[in-house]
Parts: C-alpha cells; structure tokens; sequence
C-alpha cells in the first residue's frame, strides 16, 4: 500500500480516538484534564443522637489532588435535638460550572423508657381488698412530658396475695413497668377513742367519774362494747393514776389507750401558794447567792438545771439537803438538737435524770420544757413534737410545769431589779398556784438583787413559798405545736 495512504489511515484512526475521548470527557462533565474535588467527612456518615443530647458537627475536608480546599467548603443542614427525626447535613464545593457534595445523616431519637413511680409502698398489707385505696402512680416521660393518665393496672391473685402490676408506653414505643405487692391479712389493731381529756387533774377527795370511750376496726366495725378497763384510782391520795381500755378485733389484733388521772393536794397550808422557780442554773455566782436569801427566809424554791460542772456539784447537793426540788431542763438546751425527733427529747432528759441518780441518788420527776410547752420555735425542727412529748412525758412518770407569772428576767441580763420586782408582785393572783420564772445565770445578778424584795412582799401578803413536788397541781400553757 501506498506509504501516504498508510500515514492518512493512521492520522485519521488517531483523529477518531480523539474525538472520542473528548466526547467521553464530556459526557462525564468534566475535561481529562480536570481532576475533580474529593470531599472527605469528618466523623461517621451516619450518626444517632439520643433526644435533648447535644450535638456538635465535625464537619469534612475536601482537596483537589493535593491541594486543600476546605475552606472552599458550604454546609447546609442544622439538626435540632429537641425534636426527633432524621436530619440531613450537605457539605459541597463548587468547582467551575461543576458542584461535589458529601452528606451526613443524623437521626434523632427517644430511646429511654418513661419514668413510672408508685406512690406509697411497694408492698403492702391490708384487712381486705374492698379496703384497700390505690395510694396513686406517676408516670414522666423525658420527651413525652406527663404520661400518668397513660397508666394501665393489671391485677393477678394468688390465694390472699394480690399482684398489681403497672405498665406505661410512650410515642416511641418505649416501655416501663412497676409492681405492687397487696398481702390480704387483717394486721390493723382496733383504734380506742377515750372521751374527755387523756390526762385528768383532780384534787385529794374529789370524786372521779370516767367520761367514756368509743373503739372501732377497720374490719370488724364498732367494738366499743368489747373493751375492757383496768386501774383504780384513789381520789384520797395523791399520785398519778393509769386507767386502761383493751380492745381486741376478731383476728387476735388489740388496741390501746390509757387516761392518766393525776390526784394533787392543793391544801398545803396557806390558800395564796408561790412557787420561786429557776432555769438554766446551777451557776457559781447567782445560784449560791439565791440559796443563802431562801434559806434566810426559810422559804423552798425549784431549780430546773441544765447540765453542770464537777464544781456545781456542791451547789445542787447543797439545794437538795436545803429542802428545794431539782427538776430537769434538759442536758442541753440547744432547741435544733432536742426538738429534731422524740427521742432527741427523750434522750435529752433521761441523761441528766441519770447523772442526778448516779451523782446524788436524787430521781428527778419534774420537768420544764426549754421554752415552755407553748414554744413555737420546735415548728422550725418538727412539727406536732410538743403535743407528742407532754403526752409521754407523763407516760413515763414525768409532770412537767410551765409558769403563770414571768419575772421578765428572759428579756435580757441587764434587766432592773425594780421592773423584774414589778412583773412578779404585780403578777401575783392571790389564793391558788403561783408559778413564777425566774433565771439563775451567771448573768442574772439583778434576778438574785430582786430575790429579797419579792419573798417580803409575799409574806407581807400571806403568801406561803413552796417547792414544787410530785402532788403540786400542774401549770400548763396551751400547746402551740
């Protein structure tokens, strides 16, 4: 063949390979000679996010051979975490008429089972079912919000046990359960209602009539004429006297309550009584001093102490060979500490009443409250704590005595003793029982200036001075807590 045939042949198969090539390059959109923009992410392509979770996009690089281009990089997408569903992140670079893009996928779901909580106890045990009220459920769900009317109850039984089981179910299916156990069995004691006042103050020689009594069952009804009463009282004598009233329901269970009845003897001599009365002692400077003006008087007071010193000692021995009584203020007077429970209380006084025992063999039966059975500061530790412990004080053998005369002497250290004279001979009133407060503190000097004063008013006025005992009539405030 002709060697310029050959060379056109050969020219033009090239020529043919090109316009191929060339149409190739544009059907993909791109020369052959325009490499395209890698974009690469940062991160999963696909990411799950729990619902309210924060989320913090990585975000991609991208590079055309080795040349970055990330700052080249526009990202469109936002996700939002409050909200569940699936959400789209673009990251895409614009090259000439050409744009590359990456995507990220970011799903955002509740996955966590509502929270179910029963009111009440988890087990429990009741006369019957009839008697048995649903102390109540709540149910929260984090995305859901309240879901307590959402709650179903199924109810199994085997013999007298009595399965309830709780189920709640939010919009995404998640699921949470909680399981009461109900025992039938009767367990619940009669309840003894006594008519009348629980604790009774009658002098020597008055009659004692009982002012009734009512008794019901959660289960049996009224068994009011099934109680039993026990204890004698004998209106001649003093002392404090225990009625009690027994009840019992049909599956064995008994109820409870006794009424104290204390006898006082109010015929002690004169018909005008004062009783001298001093917290917070003993003291090394006011408490001696008072007891030289008592005993120069031949009058007896009371001394409601606090805890004392070895050098104390000699003070309250020295009151008790004089003929005065020792009634307990407390171990400690510190209100946060002896009102935070009933047996804070209860400690708080069986712990002087012993060390009194093991230092003097003297038992202490009077007490004073540290503010008096009317305080109102024991409502900032716990409430309803005075009704409760002048009921066991006198359960357990205690009488305990607030005042009906103030000296004022709690008003400050510096009080004058003409004011603190005042507010007790003007308080006096006349035949009965004068209980005045008065203070023995180191800092009460004017209390013991005024001492002399008050006992020759007294006496001018046909006053006897007497130590509160065992068989005194009580002076009780109202309780405010």
């Amino acid at each position: 063949m002709n060697k310029k045939i050959i060379a056109y042949l050969a020219g033009g198969v090239m020529a043919l390979a090109i316009l191929i090539i060339g149409a190739l390059s544009l059907i993909e959109g791109r020369f052959i000679f325009s490499p395209q923009v890698k974009i690469t992410l940062i991160g999963d392509k696909t990411v799950n996010l729990e619902v309210f979770s924060d989320y913090t996009d990585k975000g991609a690089t991208a590079s055309i051979g080795k040349n970055d281009w990330t700052d080249k990089i526009v990202t469109e997408g936002t996700v939002d975490t409050n909200k569940i569903g699936e959400y789209t992140i673009t990251y895409s670079v614009t090259k000439g008429k050409h744009t590359y893009s990456a995507q990220r996928l970011v799903t955002v779901a509740d996955t966590t089972a509502p929270a179910l909580e029963l009111n009440g106890k988890s087990e429990m045990t009741v006369s019957s079912r009839a008697l048995y009220k649903e102390p109540g459920y709540k149910a929260t769900d984090a995305y859901d919000g309240d879901l307590t009317g959402g709650v179903t109850v199924k109810e199994e039984h085997s013999g007298d046990v009595y399965t309830l089981t709780y189920h709640v179910k939010d919009r995404s299916g998640n699921e949470s359960t909680a399981v009461r156990k109900l025992t039938i069995k009767d367990i619940v004691a009669p309840v003894i209602t006594l008519k009348g006042s629980e604790h009774v103050y009658i002098s020597v020689g008055d009659s004692f009539s009982d002012s009734g009594y009512t008794a019901k069952d959660d289960l049996d009804g009224d068994l009011t004429d099934h109680v039993s009463v026990s204890g004698q009282v004998n209106t001649e004598k003093t002392g404090s006297y225990t009625v009690t009233y027994k009840v019992a329901d049909r599956a064995g269970n008994v109820g409870v309550a006794t009424r104290v009845v204390n006898v006082f003897s109010d015929n002690v001599g004169s018909s005008k009584r004062l009783y001298l009365t001093f917290d917070d002692g003993p003291s090394s400077k006011v408490t001696p001093r008072i007891l030289d003006i008592l005993k120069s008087n031949n009058a007896k007071a009371t001394f409601f102490i606090l805890n004392y010193s070895k050098a104390d000692k000699a003070t309250i021995e020295r009151a008790i060979r004089e003929g005065h009584t020792i009634g307990i203020h407390g171990y400690s007077h510190d209100y946060a500490t002896i009102y935070a429970s009933d047996e804070a209380f209860m400690k708080n006084v069986y712990r002087l009443r012993d060390k009194l025992k093991a230092d003097f063999g003297y038992d202490a039966k009077l007490v004073r409250f540290p503010g008096g059975s009317s305080n109102t500061v024991s409502l900032d530790y716990n409430r309803g704590i005075m009704t409760r412990l002048a009921k066991r004080l006198e359960q357990e053998g205690f009488a305990y005595f607030d005042w009906n005369i103030s000296s004022g002497d709690a008003n400050g250290n510096n009080i004058a003793r003409e004011k603190i004279y005042r507010n007790v001979t003007e308080g006096l009133l006349g035949e009965g029982n004068n209980v005045v407060l008065m203070h023995d503190t180191n800092y009460k000097t004017t209390t013991a200036d005024a001492l002399q004063d008050i006992i020759n008013y007294a006496k001018a006025h046909g006053y006897e001075l007497l130590a509160l005992t065992e068989a005194t009539r009580p002076c009780h405030h109202g309780i405010a807590n």
